[in-house]
């Protein structure tokens, strides 16, 4: 597919962005955080596709397993997906945050293989999460960094490395569907009316 027909993408954290609580002893456990499958399905109507870059460091600790995540993401995503909120992925780092691996965030492993299997533009994607890590990845990547405040508290560290700040997902998809609006209409020449 050419440079221009590639998809625009908004990389989602899971824990603390899409579901509570940051740490669970079970996936089971994870519920979503209100309004975030009404913030994924409109990136979704907006044209966004919506990959899941998550860590999952309860597997390398022995609660669960990368397969227990997965099977317990399907049944998340089909929930969502009836609402009109399509996730891609998961994207799963499974070690603790003091492991050496390749696929932490930060590397921007897991975020690469996703743009290739889903055909991703990464200078014209998003990428929202509550963390540094996320944060970071976004700046590694070349996309637009959007923290939210929903998970872990974030102190100034993160600000100044975001490209935009809001308070939960729905608030970080109206930033992003507007940001998409308004780049579309440079582009295009559109009035937006």
């Amino acid at each position: 597919m050419s440079e221009s027909h590639r998809r625009r993408a908004v990389f989602l954290d899971l824990n603390g962005t899409l579901v509570m609580p940051i740490y669970a002893e079970a996936p089971r456990e994870y519920q979503p955080i209100p309004h975030s499958a009404k913030a994924v399905a409109m990136l979704c109507q907006a044209g966004f596709v919506c990959p899941v870059v998550t860590v999952q460091s309860r597997v390398e600790k022995g609660n669960y397993t990368v397969a227990e995540f997965r099977e317990w993401f399907r049944s998340f995503s089909a929930t969502l997906a009836e609402q009109g909120a399509f996730l891609e992925g998961p994207y799963v780092c499974p070690h603790r945050y003091a492991t050496p691996c390749a696929c932490k965030k930060a590397s921007g492993l897991l975020y690469r293989r996703a743009a290739v299997e889903l055909d991703i533009d990464l200078a014209s994607s998003f990428v929202v999460g509550d963390t540094v890590e996320d944060m970071e990845a976004a700046r590694l990547l070349g996309c637009t960094g959007v923290v939210v405040r929903t998970g872990w508290p974030v102190g100034p560290e993160v600000d100044k490395i975001c490209d935009h700040a809001a308070e939960d997902l729905l608030a970080a998809a109206h930033c992003i569907t507007v940001a998409a609006r308004q780049v579309h209409i440079r582009h295009y020449g559109g009035t937006g009316k």
